[in-house]
């Protein structure tokens, strides 16, 4: 029984994971410095592997009830395992998860209420449809009132025989002809009538032509149930409810063959699967075998559904069949769904809210439209829109979009007040990031690496003296500049011109400068796109750093810290973020690279489009697809691939001009350096 008296507790601890679960049952699984008003919400979410990959940053989403949310991103992006995370298939490396505002952390994935459909649909090719759909209420015990079953029972049975006894008898008759593969002439008479299997059974079994003689044996029976229970302090409510001292009585049981079967026929009609209830998977098509593992989780009636790429193994045909059905079924039950999948066009056709995901980050969370018209990056353009944005190299000069080719666009006022604007705010945002203490130590960190991993092994000299020099002044503002000093005096002093020696203590230095302290998930973030989105070739590769695996894996931190016993660096972020600085400060006060995206839709024909558009250009259509009553036009601009979606109005032949333009309005440009909207 959980203690609900017990006051919140303390969420910012550090504790084992036995140990938390443990408390948070004595305290209800309230959490002091919580506040929760979303029906699922995840908070500061991550995911390390043992091995050290993280495969989830800092995921943050608040989701209301009868929300259809979709993860979406390319495979490896992290969504099927946020999935897992939030049906307890994975533990939470360090965040909050919160299920109808109770945190569900440590909460067992039986416990937390959910249904889930896998990929893989995961039937049991020995059972029938009705008992795939029936096994998971089969599988468990709920919370139900205790009853006097034989005085209901028998009650039954009387009003039956009393008021609908042809009924009865008609219903006995079809059960004897019909072959029932599903159920029993017991559980069909039962259904029929939409009374309980024992009365059923009593009826099959009595002598029907014999009122009055079962109604004797009926008071017998009941009036020793009702001494029995009287005996032992229970009354007996109308609805044959046991109380004891003024409260109804519960206990934990096995769900009730009618129970069960009630449930599985109701998902049954909301899936169209009467018909295919006595049949095997094996018998079944795939999108049957789709709607099966549908029914079984929604027979559940459980708070949140959790689907996991359920349409990937379908046909298109069937899969833009399947999205409507998912949704109706949504719809019709009044869940709150959570879906996975790769591909874009069921998100937008779907989803109430998308989460586009890449590399584990969260690139941004909104409604279809939202995504769609007001993209925040190039990923997420890119990845969202059938067919995918163009995307042009360009260079912005004073005004002005400069094309591979020469063709140009004049930018309005209020696009080259958004252009300074964008860059001002990186400028001032990554001078705060490198201004603090953890930077100053990752700074510091290059300037000493630079000469711990010289190929040379030259320990000594005047430029290494200049940079311990820089270190100390760089580090003055620190947490760790006396162990800096204390360090470098003890190099200067000890240093004997043997390699191996200079280098051990050269490497003493460095221990105090990987102690960060909490670097923000948010800067983190735009680091790793600056990697991932750059068109700047990299040295080395877009990771940041990964997590070590941790010796105590019992141990759970409230944070992801990027500190000595946590993370080892693949690119140093100082580097990362000065580099991008440095970008970014050219890019305000003079001509450099940028990328300008516009989508198919938004490529008009010059004679037919009225509104605000750029110059005229030509170019020769490469394939010509017909879509209905419109055309996609494939061709050849600026050094680019495009295809501009327009009417039908005017025909277009492959391998013959068109004069094209841009709808001016439409046109997004992005940063080259981070691959951000400007």
């Amino acid at each position: 029984m959980v203690n609900t008296d017990n006051r919140p507790v303390d969420g910012s601890m550090e504790i084992p994971v036995k140990e938390a679960g443990k408390i948070l049952k004595t305290s209800g699984y309230k959490i002091a410095n919580a506040e929760v008003d979303a029906f699922v919400s995840l908070k500061d979410i991550n995911k390390i592997y043992p091995n050290g990959v993280q495969a989830v940053y800092d995921f943050n989403i608040d989701i209301s009830e009868k929300d259809f949310i979709v993860l979406v991103g390319p495979s490896g992006c992290g969504k099927s395992t946020t999935l897992r995370m939030i049906a307890g298939l994975e533990d939470i490396t360090s965040g909050y998860l919160y299920i109808d505002k109770v945190l569900s952390n440590y909460t067992s994935s039986k416990d937390r209420d959910i249904s889930m459909v896998f990929q893989n649909y995961a039937l049991y090719p020995q059972m029938t449809v009705f008992d795939n759909i029936a096994f998971p209420l089969r599988a468990r015990k709920y919370k139900r009132p205790m009853e006097a079953t034989v005085s209901k029972a028998y009650d039954q049975a009387v009003g039956v025989l009393e008021n609908r006894k042809e009924e009865f008898l008609s219903a006995h008759k079809s059960a004897k002809d019909k072959a029932l593969n599903y159920g029993t002439v017991v559980e069909y008479v039962a259904t029929k009538l939409g009374i309980c299997d024992a009365a059923a059974k009593l009826l099959c079994k009595a002598n029907v032509s014999d009122v009055e003689g079962f109604k004797r044996i009926a008071k017998a029976k009941t009036d020793e149930e009702k001494a029995k229970l009287s005996s032992k302090g229970y009354k007996i409510d109308k609805e044959y409810r046991l109380i004891k001292d003024g409260e109804i009585q519960y206990h934990y049981v096995k769900m009730s063959k009618e129970e069960i079967r009630t449930r599985v026929f109701e998902a049954a009609e909301i899936l169209d699967l009467g018909p295919y209830l006595d049949r095997r998977p094996k018998e079944l098509s795939g999108g049957q075998m789709q709607r099966v593992a549908l029914g079984r989780a929604i027979v559940r009636n459980a708070k949140l559904f959790l689907m996991d790429e359920p349409l990937s193994n379908l046909d298109a045909k069937l899969r833009v069949q399947m999205r409507s059905e998912i949704v109706r079924i949504h719809e019709q039950i009044g869940a709150t769904t959570i879906y996975v999948t790769h591909d874009q066009t069921e998100a937008m056709t779907m989803a109430t809210k998308i989460v586009v995901m890449s590399k584990g980050w969260v690139q941004q969370i909104g409604t279809p439209k939202e995504i769609y018209q007001n993209p925040r990056n190039i990923f997420v353009a890119t990845f969202i829109g059938s067919p995918a944005m163009n995307v042009f190299d360009a260079e912005y000069d004073n005004g002005k979009l400069v094309f591979e080719n020469g063709y140009e666009i004049a930018l309005s006022e209020e696009q080259i007040k958004r252009h300074n604007a964008f860059y001002e705010a990186k400028i001032i945002e990554l001078n705060r990031m490198l201004n603090s203490s953890d930077f100053k130590k990752m700074h510091a960190l290059k300037l000493l690496d630079g000469f711990i991993y010289d190929p040379d092994g030259q320990y000594e000299g005047s430029a290494l003296e200049s940079a311990l020099d820089e270190i100390i002044e760089i580090t003055k503002d620190t947490d760790c500049i006396n162990e800096v000093k204390a360090q470098i005096s003890a190099f200067r002093t000890q240093k004997s011109g043997q390699p191996k020696a200079d280098r051990k203590l050269l490497l003493k230095i460095r221990e105090p400068l990987l102690a960060f302290e909490k670097i923000p998930a948010e800067d983190i973030g735009m680091l790793h796109n600056a990697q991932v989105f750059s068109k700047e070739e990299l040295v080395v590769d877009n990771t940041l750093y990964y997590q070590k695996p941790k010796k105590n894996k019992k141990q759970v931190k409230s944070n992801v810290n990027l500190n000595s016993t946590d993370v080892e660096f693949v690119n140093n972020l100082y580097e990362v973020a000065n580099n991008l600085l440095e970008r970014c400060e050219s890019a305000l006060h003079g001509r450099h690279p940028i990328r300008v995206g516009i989508r198919p839709e938004d490529i008009v024909l010059d004679s037919e489009f009225t509104g605000s558009k750029t110059d005229a250009f030509v170019v020769t259509a490469n394939i010509v697809e017909l879509l209905g009553s419109e055309l996609l036009v494939h061709a050849d601009f600026a050094g680019a691939k495009i295809i501009a979606k327009i009417s039908t109005n005017t025909l277009i032949k492959p391998h013959t001009e068109a004069t094209l333009a841009f709808n001016k309005d439409k046109i997004l440009i992005f940063d080259d350096s981070c691959g951000d909207r400007i």
